[in-house]
């Protein structure tokens, strides 16, 4: 059993504090030298009950946040497959921007920020060709070289460079 200021060290620790601010912010360390307060809480990580209580810790918090890897695909996806007209239209040559209530939580995975100033406002998504090559090389879609058996690699081609609206994938012949 740890005496509240152990756990308090301890679940500093967890929560990403180096072993010196865990211990200035459990222990009253105000009169202590640089040195001191580094000694100290080296030796009391070094505890066999601190440092069980500590993996245990880390233990339950990483069961937590477990992420899997088709979650991040599916971010990836969100972000690759997004364009501008899900965002905004243009009307009679005004630019109209969709309500994000509206949006569906896919399309607003895609969204990186958005701002509003004095004279106008916009919505900025993530880098849609950055996430459209970390989906390739997750898939090995070019790593096909030598090995008819692999999927057919793809051919990007960028037909709005400005915007980087439209992005159209052709097989690429052999």
């Amino acid at each position: 059993m740890l005496t509240p200021k152990q756990e308090k060290f301890v679940r500093n620790m967890v929560s990403g504090m180096s072993q010196y601010d865990a211990y200035v912010n459990s222990y009253n360390a105000s009169n202590m030298k640089d040195k001191s307060i580094y000694e100290k809480a080296s030796k009391l990580m070094a505890q066999s009950n601190i440092r069980s209580r500590y993996n245990e810790l880390i233990e339950k918090a990483n069961e937590k946040v477990e992420v899997k890897a088709e979650d991040i695909l599916r971010e990836l996806k969100a972000i690759a497959f997004s364009n501008g007209s899900d965002y905004a239209h243009i009307k009679n040559g005004k630019l109209y921007f969709k309500n994000t209530g509206d949006l569906s939580d896919e399309k607003k995975k895609a969204i990186s920020c958005i701002k509003k100033t004095k004279d106008s406002k916009s919505i900025e998504t993530y880098d849609k060709l950055k996430a459209i090559d970390m989906l390739v090389k997750y898939m090995k879609l070019f790593d096909n070289a030598g090995n008819e058996t692999s999927t057919p690699s793809l051919k990007i081609v960028v037909t709005d460079n400005s915007n980087l609206e439209k992005v159209l994938y052709e097989e690429e012949e052999k």
